[in-house]
């Protein structure tokens, strides 16, 4: 180690500038690595619903008064007459209608306090095509009316203190359970006094979430039914399952029932929109696959200028010792000595500057949390920066460093 630090103190100038430049290429990659990851997680969560089977119903507004139970009620009657429609329901909050998204603060025996979304309507469980993986659907005696008038979904029964059925997801499950059942179990709202809590009568594998946004870091699947009917409410949006061999007809016969049932209702207000799942979710991840291909271009571009500039201060640092390497060579140095040489030279440089960078990457995410409110940097992105960092460090010198091996011993010695 000493005949590698020798050199480096008296010649500092170029290791400084290869520290500097891994040091700042670090702490940027950590965190662009971290933002896109982000980015990517809500994409690649699974739904849980039959996506490719699935018509969504959503901005149906009342103009100057709120929809009827019976309208809604209606309005599933005209869907599921509708050719190739297998189920329908009207709901408040569904997967990937941000429009209308309902949060409800949950604690469970973990004690662990969590913000899910909710969604309410009678047979969702069926017409979004859900895997259940314990327990039980609502039965129909288990709804309640939600909406306006209806004591935002209470009722004498829930007031005397009996606990609303739950359905909740298996993650949900998990994190507010842990290791004891979940079925049967009760959970709390903290932040309601009044609240008489939530039993859980069923788990399902999988539920996206509508805030897209808080679907990272394992909660995409904090999601809940409850056993509410529609209605009295001036906003309605149904979700509509439909046969796979008949999904264009489905598709055109929906958007007519929808046009029949509440052009009147609607009129003069803003266009109802009837599109299939997938159609929302592109829609809805346009904006971050833009901002995943932006970092992505970021990431290569850093990447790319980072190995160039190693390559180029590595090979000027390389050719001014090329005397040097000429003297060992002639002491009965091999070629694989001189490369293993300059290969351990670069990474305790490239090891300095990581360790610098990941500093530097800890303190620009402290910066981005304070002015742009983004999440905290957990400490597994530093390893893979740094891991990064070294692949393009030896990378960089090893093109310079074979070149100084296949000198000739007598070219070198005469080299000045």
């Amino acid at each position: 180690m000493r005949i590698i630090l020798a050199p480096l103190r008296r010649h500092s100038l170029m290791p400084a500038l290869v520290l500097l430049q891994v040091a700042v290429a670090c702490a940027i990659l950590c965190n662009v690595f971290f933002l896109a990851w982000q980015r990517l997680q809500p994409m690649l969560a699974p739904s849980g619903v039959d996506a490719d089977n699935l018509i969504l119903v959503d901005n149906l507004a009342a103009q100057g008064r709120s929809f009827t139970v019976a309208e809604s009620q209606a309005g599933e009657e005209a869907l599921r007459a509708a050719p190739g429609v297998r189920a329908a329901s009207s709901a408040f909050g569904l997967p990937m209608v941000s429009i209308a998204s309902i949060m409800i603060n949950l604690q469970g025996p973990t004690h662990a306090a969590v913000g899910v979304n909710g969604y309410f309507g009678q047979g969702l469980m069926q017409t979004l095509g859900l895997q259940m993986v314990g327990g039980r659907d609502f039965v129909p005696s288990e709804y309640r009316p939600w909406g306006i008038g209806a004591n935002n979904g209470s009722n004498s029964e829930w007031d005397t203190g009996t606990p609303q059925p739950i359905i909740i997801t298996q993650a949900l499950a998990d994190k507010l359970f842990g290791s004891a059942p979940a079925l049967g179990g009760v959970l709390t709202d903290p932040s309601d006094k009044q609240d008489h809590g939530y039993v859980v009568v069923g788990l399902v594998k999988h539920l996206l979430r509508n805030q897209v946004g808080l679907a990272t870091d394992g909660r995409a699947d904090y999601t809940v039914l409850l056993a509410r009917n529609i209605g009295n409410t001036a906003m309605l949006s149904y979700a509509v399952r439909v046969d796979p061999s008949m999904r264009e007809i489905a598709l055109q016969g929906v958007r007519d029932a929808i046009k029949r049932q509440f052009t009147a209702a609607t009129a003069g207000g803003p266009q109802a929109r009837v599109e299939t799942y997938n159609e929302k979710r592109d829609a809805a991840f346009k904006e971050s696959r833009a901002t995943l291909w932006l970092l992505l271009g970021m990431v290569l571009a850093i990447m790319i200028v980072t190995l160039v500039g190693i390559m180029g201060l590595t090979g000027f640092w390389v050719q001014r010792r090329t005397r040097q390497i000429g003297i060992r060579r002639a002491l009965g140095a091999r070629r694989a000595d001189i490369l293993r040489y300059f290969l351990l030279e670069n990474a305790v440089i490239v090891g300095a500057g990581i360790a610098v960078g990941m500093v530097l990457a800890y303190a620009a995410n402290v910066l981005l949390m304070h002015y742009y409110e983004l999440p905290h940097l957990p400490w597994t992105y530093l390893p893979v920066g740094a891991a990064a960092m070294l692949v393009m460090g030896q990378v960089g010198v090893l093109g310079p460093a074979l070149r100084a091996a296949a000198v000739p011993p007598v070219v070198a010695t005469r080299s000045v």
